[in-house]
């Protein structure tokens, strides 16, 4: 009878790397085709990422986009704001106000500690007043005006 496995069976991620593993590796003959499948695609993105003409498109590609980009941004907040609606850059702009508004009322609060504790240097400290014996009563304003 076998002894029982204290480790528990092994997860589908784990049973799936050592198949990654066992297919990638470099002795058998599914890891010799893939082996030889990065090189040449290795080779194939180091020619094309120095071809200045794949450069070139790349670049306008991208180009193109960002300008896309930019344009569709600008639309849209010109929309929102004839809707009269915050855009994005309006909403980050008074964010910034608030948290510079923010750090100021800081620095206003600490100077404010720091006068209160100059003052209270410069005060001599109050004497202490005599207690009444008895406390002083109040008249009625109903009981006066009769």
């Amino acid at each position: 009878m076998p002894a029982p496995d204290s480790r528990p069976a092994p997860g589908l991620l784990a049973r799936a790397l050592k198949t990654v593993g066992r297919l990638t590796h470099p002795e058998t003959r599914s890891g010799k085709v893939f082996t030889k499948a990065e090189r040449g695609l290795t080779r194939v993105a180091s020619r094309l990422a120095e071809s200045p003409t794949f450069l070139r498109l790349s670049g306008g590609l991208m180009r193109r986009g960002l300008t896309l980009q930019v344009r569709r941004t600008s639309m849209m907040e010109k929309t929102l704001r004839s809707l009269r609606v915050p855009t994005a850059s309006e909403v980050d702009g008074l964010r910034d106000q608030l948290r510079r508004m923010g750090d100021q009322v800081e620095a206003l609060g600490s100077q404010l500690e720091h006068v209160v504790e100059l003052l209270e240097r410069q005060e001599p400290p109050p004497a202490a007043e005599p207690t009444p014996t008895r406390p002083a009563r109040r008249r009625r304003a109903s009981s006066s005006s009769r």
